[in-house]
């Protein structure tokens, strides 16, 4: 693939943000009204990342936003029951969002050339340093193959002198029996007086003295004393020593791995090089595409979704809860308990540096019997949020007189508000027991079950795999101030 410039890599990733965005499904079981109901918490929600700088996953929001009520509700079943008010007011807040995420847009594409410049200058220096390593590896390759081609030739050298002066020893020694002690030779051939024991050594080095003549220029001088004369001066002498028993001079030895010891005179005497480390490799320039990496996309991918990454197994934002949050409802619900009728509210709070704090904690007038509460008026609710630009998280609910855990009935309840936003939590109080859970459809398997369950009232739900579990995304922190809103009053 040819390498793109800066322009065409921001482009490209501008455009993958695109088809990220725009990969929006809609369930048509749903009702169409929880759409829009969602649809303006997805504005507040983008707008608190535009104002946090964070303009990635505002554009992304907006421009679901946009795919949402522009291309796939139109589709469903139920827009055509849509107020036309509700249409008129909606699409006021599209072309909001048409006209931010194209500022955005263009901001982005500025943000990314810049950043893409920035990693080609880095990648450029990088393998700059890199191919200043490999060149200082290879350059240590080259000085190591030299040293050893010019520790084979001293080693040659040397064994060719050692050689030569083995030769030269010996051709002296012969040259000095020879000269030495005076020889007499009798009529007969035979050797007498002092020179019979030196001339015995003759026959030892008759054969060596041949092979003198074939490497020195000039044989020394010699002296016909007949075959028995050599043959007495040879068992006088006894055999010749062997060459491999000739020792050179410990000066002209080489020590093995020739790091110390002495050389020949102009051998140079060189410390072994540095190995190379040889795991060096060259960077690739080229431009990766894409700088977006939707390889490792978590678990839930919902509509008011946007790509970041999360220390959650399933991907999800954290959700911040007071510590006494559960104190506070308990003891508004305990006229109920106490009439052994259960009593719910709505959880609700702001998105601040991609986590959910609940801040709110709104009762709005409801019936309920032991183990079931309906809520009256949703609208007021509704109202309520939208002037305090609050999100819905979840809700909370009692069981007046059993132990915490989500019923089928809740866990239906449940479905509704974590199709909406997958962070929803559902907190179980139970004063009887004292006991308190924090619970959550599991995504996949159980979220999906429940959706797909058409049974009413209680009925059972299979246990294994599990449907439900505690959630894993909320934090419990003391010390955050929580508002309730009892409309009941």
């Amino acid at each position: 693939m040819p390498e793109l410039n800066q322009s065409e890599v921001a482009a490209e990733r501008v455009r993958q943000l695109c088809n990220y965005s725009e990969s929006v499904s809609v369930d048509h079981s749903i009702p169409i009204r929880r759409y829009f109901r969602s649809g303006n918490e997805m504005m507040r929600m983008a707008r608190v990342y535009q104002d946090e700088k964070d303009i990635q996953s505002a554009f992304i929001l907006y421009t679901k936003f946009i795919t949402l009520f522009v291309e796939k509700l139109m589709k469903h079943p139920g827009y055509k029951t849509v107020p036309e008010n509700d249409k008129k007011v909606n699409k006021k807040k599209v072309m909001e969002a048409f006209k931010l995420a194209e500022k955005i847009k263009s901001v982005l594409r500025e943000r990314f050339t810049k950043e893409e410049a920035i990693k080609q200058e880095s990648q450029r220096k990088e393998q700059e340093e890199i191919n200043k390593r490999l060149q200082i590896q290879l350059q240590i390759e080259e000085d190591k193959k030299r040293i050893e081609s010019e520790n084979r030739k001293a080693e040659d050298e040397r064994k060719k002198l050692e050689e030569e002066e083995k030769l030269r020893k010996l051709k002296e020694e012969q040259e000095r029996l020879i000269a030495g002690g005076g020889v007499g030779v009798a009529a007969a051939g035979t050797a007498v007086g002092p020179a019979a024991g030196i001339a015995a050594g003759i026959g030892s080095v008759n054969s060596i003295s041949d092979s003198i003549s074939e490497v020195t220029p000039s044989p020394g001088p010699s002296l016909d004393i007949g075959q028995t004369g050599i043959d007495q001066i040879s068992n006088h002498l006894g055999p010749p020593p062997a060459y491999s028993h000739v020792t050179p001079p410990e000066s002209h030895i080489i020590p093995p791995g020739g790091t110390s010891g002495q050389y020949l005179p102009g051998a140079t005497k060189v410390l072994p090089p540095v190995i190379p480390n040889r795991d060096l490799k060259p960077v690739n320039t080229g431009s990766e595409i894409p700088s977006v990496d939707r390889s490792n996309k978590p678990s839930v991918d919902h509509f008011t979704s946007t790509g970041i990454e999360s220390t959650n197994k399933f991907g999800l934002k954290d959700v911040i809860v007071s510590t006494d949050l559960v104190e506070k409802f308990i003891l508004l619900a305990a006229k109920n308990t106490r009439a052994n009728t259960e009593t719910c509210a709505i959880l609700a709070g702001k998105l601040s540096k991609n986590q959910f704090t609940i801040t709110h904690l709104i009762v709005p007038k409801q019936t309920g019997t032991p183990d079931s509460c309906s809520t009256t008026n949703e609208e007021e609710v509704f109202d309520y949020q939208d002037n305090h630009d609050l999100i819905t998280l979840g809700w909370i609910h009692t069981h007046p007189s059993q132990t915490a855990f989500m019923s089928s009935v809740d866990l239906h309840t449940h479905c509704s508000y974590q199709l909406m936003m997958p962070e929803a939590i559902a907190i179980v109080c139970a004063p009887k027991f004292d006991e308190t859970g924090i619970f959550g459809l599991l995504p996949g398997y159980g979220l999906n079950f429940i959706a797909n369950c058409k049974q009413s009232g209680f009925h059972p739900h299979p246990k294994d795999p599990p449907i439900y579990d505690e959630c894993s995304h909320v934090k419990l922190i003391s010390g955050i101030k929580v508002t309730v809103a009892d409309m009941r009053l």
